[in-house]
């Protein structure tokens, strides 16, 4: 599990009036990873699979509008990268 001062670092936050939200990302991101076949209960998690994690927090946290005008395909090809070996594939 990423923790809450991790996900800070890495989103470059240095105040606490975010954390709610931050904790929810990091569910969030966790949870999406879970839902695709990624082991999120392993300890420790494999680097990629932290990276991945805190890649995704860091889109959340930039984008947390519904809308936006950038550009976001690279973070999650580069996501998709990350977690593709750690994926459990069903046939």
């Amino acid at each position: 599990m990423i923790d809450l001062a991790a996900a800070k670092s890495h989103c470059r936050v240095d105040h606490d009036e975010d954390d709610a939200a931050i904790t929810a990302m990091i569910a969030a991101a966790s949870g999406h990873f879970e839902s695709v076949g990624v082991d999120m209960s392993a300890a420790p998690l494999p680097a990629a699979v932290t990276h991945a994690v805190l890649m995704l927090v860091a889109h959340f946290y930039q984008h947390r509008e519904a809308v936006s005008h950038t550009q976001t395909a690279a973070t999650q090809i580069g996501v998709d990268r990350l977690i593709q070996p750690y994926r459990e594939v069903s046939l």
